[in-house]
């Protein structure tokens, strides 16, 4: 009897554990099922019919590329195209000529490139052309090569207004004015901006007020910019009057240094593009002025300028932004302004 009795709890224990695994199995399959009818709405979503357009920028980690890089990709979403960031979240760095060479290897619609007028570019760009590739050139232009069109400033219209804003504080002693840029020698935009100030102020009555003096600083990571520009803050001497700073990167670290090394207000400081720290460091006074564009707006007119390529075989040569300079006088109403821009941007997106 006993033994009858054991046998019978035996088998129930074995029927309850079938179950139990029958029951575990059943839930294993279902939840992989939910899972892989996920994963086809995903692919479903993201599977377009529309065009596929390459975004090529050596600088990934400026603010100023990656606004011009979202406005852009928002653009396309609209007109059921896909804007694809080339080598932005690989783990090794890319060349601004790799990443051109990879999108044209991939036969994409189009590119939008931070190009400069290397001849490395000029080719790259003709390459693209040959096998029917349109390019636009933004924020940085070839101008010797076969790009459809050039969004973005005037490098030397750039240069004017640092050198008027610079003529607004002439005075009969002399001003050292540093102005940091660069160190890559095909680069000539900054070149073209640095002729724009100079001829500005040589034009004016008040030349003898100004020594402008150019410092090469590394501005492919920001660590290298930021060793660059603390020695310059740090060091025992006198700071020159004033610093201009030529991309975003230069701005920020110059912020920071005036800060870490208490320098504030030792030297007058006029940036390039915008982000909190440089807004925040014009409220306070660290720095004098940032000159800045609409970069989302740059975005969008690549976009723009592709789909009019597309549709008529042609397209304007260049599509200029408006060069704004945000001052502590003026921060307050263009800050409004930008927040009232990116609420019907929201708005829209909704």
């Amino acid at each position: 009897m006993k033994k009858e009795t054991s046998y019978k709890k035996i088998t129930a224990i074995i029927i309850l554990g079938m179950v139990f695994v029958t029951a575990v199995t059943i839930g294993a399959v279902i939840h992989f099922g939910n899972n892989v009818f996920r994963f086809l709405e995903e692919d479903e979503k993201y599977d377009f019919s529309g065009k596929h357009y390459a975004f090529v920028c050596g600088n990934s980690q400026d603010g100023f590329y990656e606004s011009i890089r979202q406005g852009a990709y928002e653009e396309a979403e609209k007109t059921g195209d896909y804007l694809e960031s080339m080598g932005r979240n690989t783990a090794l760095p890319w060349e601004t000529d790799e990443l051109m060479e990879l999108s044209i290897d991939a036969g994409v619609d189009g590119i939008i490139v931070d190009a400069g007028e290397s001849e490395e570019m000029r080719d790259l760009i003709d390459k693209a052309e040959e096998q029917g590739i349109p390019v636009i050139t933004v924020a940085r232009d070839n101008t010797s090569s076969a790009r459809k069109s050039y969004v973005g400033f005037g490098y030397y219209d750039l240069g004017v207004n640092y050198g008027k804003e610079l003529l607004k504080k002439a005075s009969d002693d002399e001003k050292r004015v540093i102005i940091l840029m660069s160190p890559d020698a095909e680069d000539s935009s900054q070149n073209i901006i640095y002729q724009g100030i100079r001829e500005t102020i040589e034009r004016s009555d008040a030349s003898s007020s100004f020594k402008l003096e150019t410092v090469a600083v590394p501005d492919t990571s920001a660590f290298g910019a930021e060793e660059k520009i603390s020695a310059i803050i740090m060091g025992d001497g006198e700071l020159p009057d004033v610093i201009i700073c030529l991309n975003e990167i230069f701005t920020t670290c110059v912020c920071q240094a005036l800060v870490d090394y208490n320098r504030v207000g030792e030297t007058l400081v006029y940036g390039f593009y915008e982000n909190n720290t440089i807004l925040s460091s014009i409220q306070k006074n660290i720095i004098y002025a940032t000159l800045t564009m609409d970069t989302r707006q740059m975005g969008r007119y690549c976009i723009e300028a592709m789909k009019e390529y597309e549709n008529y075989g042609y397209v304007n040569e260049y599509m200029p932004v408006d060069i704004t300079v945000v001052t502590a006088e003026n921060i307050d109403e263009y800050m409004t302004e930008i927040s009232g821009e990116e609420d019907e941007e929201d708005d829209t997106a909704v």
